[in-house]
């Protein structure tokens, strides 16, 4: 399916209309749909991050004593900081013409297709943004790992390396895993350049891993936005059917190797392997675009549930 120049102009006009003015309820509701579709694969996963490896002690921070009640407590930070350092990027990779484009087709719920606001005001709220997101992560003890997400937002959008070869945009969105998960886990222990132990270093490095890995699961329910774009993706470069290997294997793979790390008996196994093998036999056998949503909606728990392994370390006894 391909757009004519005449309809991506009606498209991107529509798009420049002026919007009318909005309560603040509707604001907030504008930035949320700016968000809404990646939350389940950045904010939650990553929250799940912070959260369950400030709950794993001292396997993590060696400065970490903290419970359940003082995770839970500083939980609706880490999340506040995720979002933040979300909202940045999709701002950043919503607003111009070919991502107006492709979301019409993917996403046309998005606030630029939709016609709820213009791509100019969009460009002036992330000029706006950038600056009261650094602050904020910096007050929370993440302003290092805020700063380089926003280098590596311009990298993805700014330069082009999402839309470059799958490598390159597998490797910017497995880096910027990375430093959402270290700057988590470092607002989820409430302590500005806590130590982290070895383990944890060698464990973001294996989340980052999984990312780069698995990461094109996202991709498989996009095809024709994508393909629109010009986007080279996975799906659209090795085809349909080979892309699908390349996440069944690697799946069932760290579905192993992630919670042998953490030297976990067989209990441990069971659901990471249970939500792995779901993720493998769905991305294998059910190939329509609303099967490969619900998928990566599997996948998105799976890392999830990879995330929680350091605090089964500690407090799951009879995984050990």
């Amino acid at each position: 399916m391909t757009f004519s120049c005449a309809t991506q102009s009606l498209i991107i006009t529509k798009v420049r209309e002026r919007p009318p003015k909005m309560s603040p309820l509707k604001f907030l509701r504008v930035l949320w749909l700016f968000t809404e579709s990646d939350f389940a694969t950045f904010v939650i996963p990553d929250t799940a991050f912070g959260f369950f490896g400030a709950l794993a002690g001292s396997a993590m921070s060696s400065s970490n004593t903290h419970d359940l009640y003082s995770c839970l407590r500083r939980l609706p930070l880490v999340l506040m900081s995720n979002w933040l350092n979300l909202l940045i990027f999709d701002l950043a990779n919503q607003f111009a013409p070919e991502s107006i484009t492709e979301d019409t087709i993917n996403k046309p719920w998005r606030p630029l297709p939709a016609g709820l606001v213009t791509p100019r005001q969009t460009q002036y709220l992330l000029l706006a943004s950038v600056p009261v997101v650094l602050v904020s992560n910096y007050i929370l003890g993440a302003g290092y790992e805020a700063a380089v997400l926003v280098a590596l937002t311009w990298m993805y959008n700014g330069l082009g390396g999402g839309n470059d070869h799958f490598v390159v945009r597998n490797l910017i969105i497995c880096v910027a895993f990375g430093y959402y998960n270290e700057g988590s886990l470092l607002v989820a222990l409430g302590q500005p350049n806590a130590p982290l132990t070895p383990a944890a270093w060698i464990w973001v490095v294996m989340i980052s891993a999984v990312i780069f890995t698995t990461m094109q699961a996202q991709d498989m329910k996009d095809q024709a936005g994508d393909r629109i774009r010009g986007r080279s993706t996975v799906p659209l470069v090795l085809g349909d059917g080979v892309a699908r290997w390349t996440i069944a294997i690697p799946v069932a793979v760290w579905s192993f190797v992630c919670p042998a790390f953490w030297g976990l008996g067989p209990l441990g196994y069971l659901a990471p392997i249970g939500l792995g093998l779901g993720v493998v036999f769905r991305i294998l056998w059910l190939r329509s675009a609303e099967a490969d949503r619900r998928t990566w909606q599997m996948w998105t728990a799976w890392t999830a549930c990879l995330y929680a392994l350091p605090a089964i370390n500690r407090y799951c006894h009879l995984c050990i």
